[in-house]
Formats: structure tokens, C-alpha cells, sequence
């Protein structure tokens, strides 16, 4: 009887669980801002696309993200086909209009840029070997206004003009630069490599084709994908 009661006499100090219920992680939203020159518009054998922007967006919603592009242009049939695409333009140019889609406040910037300022050759007011130079200010533009965004800079498509292709060498050599000087202040960039896009998933010799555009989807949903711990809830 006496061993009974200390059993019973300490039952009553037993320690004590509680179950904690599950609380899932609530994943931010995805504003997107697509930046670019007419491979971000989607331009392919002179007709307006969806570009790289349907994949990128059809496997980010599969994974369950909630996905809101944004930007002050418009081209493709896809629903939400908004982004900043500039056929065309290069680095300075398009950084002349930033502005009103750094408005819009994205939190996950994704820039395809160059393309244009080395094609159109060695122009002395922008010189090919400064154009590292220029992505990096229109980078500094968008960190002065939005700190907190995470910021994909692609290594250009590939082209198959040989001459051209060893400029866009040069210039993606240099991008893992551009970004380390900044991730060093603590910015959030990231470098995407774009440069495996190229020979038969060309449809010109400078933009990709429905292969080529769904490959870069691909790739700029899997770095997003690999870095959504980074990404902040965008401002409000």
C-alpha cells in the first residue's frame, strides 16, 4: 500500500505535454518586376509573346506562390501580362524610365539587359566596356528606392553572331562582380545565367524561341524558387 501511494503521490508531479498546434509558414507575395529590353517584352519573329513570363509564372503558382506582375507595359495573351520590357532600349535608356515601376513597389526584380548595347556596337557616348557600369547604376536606382528587394541580374542569351558573342562573354563575365559589390553592403542580388539559352533555342540571332523563352522561364522560377527565404513581404 505504501509503494501505491508513491506511485500515485507522483503521478501527481509528472511532467506535463501540450500539443502546439502547426502553424504553417505564411509565404509572401510575389511582385515581380520583369525588366528588360524586347526579350522581357517577349519578342519573337516579329510578333509580341508572353516571353519567358508565362513559364516563370505558371511554375511559380504550381509551387504554390501567390504571383502579381507588375510593371508599366503590357504584351502577350497571358493574364497578368504587365512588365517592363523596352524593345530595343539599352541600359541608360531604360533607366531613364525606371522610375514609375519602382512606383509600383515590386520586392523581386528580374533584369535580362545589354543586349542592345552591344549590338549596336562600340558607340562612344557608351562605350561597350562600361556597360558592367550602367547595369550597376540602374541597380543603385532601384536599391535607392526599394532596399529591401531581391534582385536576379541575368547573364544575357546567348547569340549566334561569333563576333557579338565574345562582347556578351565580356559583359557576363563581369555581371558576378557587379553583384558581389553590392551584396558586400548587404543588398539582396542574385546572379542568374541566362548565357545557357542559345544555338537552336534561338529564333533570330538575338531573341530566343518558344524553347528558348520557356528555358528562361525555367531558370528564373528555379532561382526565385532557391531564394524565397531571402525575399521580403513587398511594401505597402
Amino acid at each position: 500500500m505504501k509503494f501505491a501511494a508513491s506511485l500515485s503521490l507522483l503521478s501527481l508531479f509528472a511532467p506535463v505535454t501540450f500539443s502546439v498546434p502547426h502553424v504553417a509558414r505564411q509565404d509572401v507575395q510575389l511582385r515581380i518586376l520583369p525588366l528588360g529590353d524586347s526579350i522581357t517584352f517577349g519578342y519573337m519573329q516579329g510578333q509580341s509573346t508572353n516571353g519567358y513570363r508565362e513559364e516563370l509564372r505558371s511554375r511559380l503558382v504550381a509551387a504554390g506562390k501567390t504571383v502579381d506582375m507588375v510593371g508599366t507595359q503590357r504584351s502577350g495573351s497571358m493574364v497578368d501580362n504587365q512588365n517592363e520590357g523596352h524593345s530595343g532600349w539599352v541600359i541608360s535608356q531604360v533607366r531613364g524610365v525606371i522610375q514609375p515601376a519602382i512606383a509600383l513597389k515590386p520586392n523581386v526584380v528580374l533584369i535580362h539587359l545589354a543586349t542592345n548595347d552591344l549590338n549596336r556596337g562600340n558607340n562612344p557616348p557608351e562605350p561597350d566596356a562600361q556597360a558592367p557600369t550602367r547595369l550597376g547604376q540602374l541597380i543603385d536606382d532601384i536599391l535607392a528606392k526599394l532596399p529591401d528587394a531581391a534582385i536576379f541580374v541575368a547573364k544575357i542569351v546567348g547569340t549566334s553572331n561569333a563576333g557579338l558573342q565574345q562582347k556578351f562573354n565580356t559583359y557576363n563575365a563581369a555581371i558576378p562582380d557587379v553583384v558581389k559589390a553590392r551584396t558586400d553592403k548587404g543588398s539582396k542580388l542574385f546572379v542568374v545565367d541566362m548565357s545557357v539559352v542559345k544555338g537552336n533555342e534561338m529564333s533570330d540571332y538575338l531573341h530566343p524561341n518558344a524553347a528558348g523563352y520557356k528555358h528562361m522561364g525555367d531558370i528564373w522560377a528555379d532561382a526565385v524558387l532557391n531564394n524565397t527565404a531571402s525575399i521580403k513581404a513587398p511594401p505597402s
